[in-house]
């Protein structure tokens, strides 16, 4: 009788955790699919070396392209001779 007692609390101890991470699992999912903000992507910006999002954008996008500034040659940057 007191085993049957434990297993069936223990089922239901389970029954609430497992609960309470399906819960948590459908609030993180929620979460990433929501677009981030400009707060965010800010931040983010700032982790690739960028100042902001909008100068992470105008690289990718802008008249230079990413290609050429990473690319080694920045239209604004003096070449130094190579000795």
């Amino acid at each position: 009788m007191v085993f049957r007692s434990i297993c069936t609390n223990f089922a239901g101890v389970m029954e609430k955790k497992r609960h309470a991470l399906r819960k948590l699992l459908e609030a993180v999912e929620k979460e990433l699919l929501h677009k981030p903000d400009r707060k965010m992507l800010d931040r983010l910006s700032l982790l690739a070396g960028f100042q902001d999002w909008e100068s992470f954008q105008e690289t990718l996008h802008g008249d230079l392209g990413g290609e050429t500034i990473y690319g080694g040659h920045h239209p604004n940057k003096k070449e130094t001779p190579n000795q």
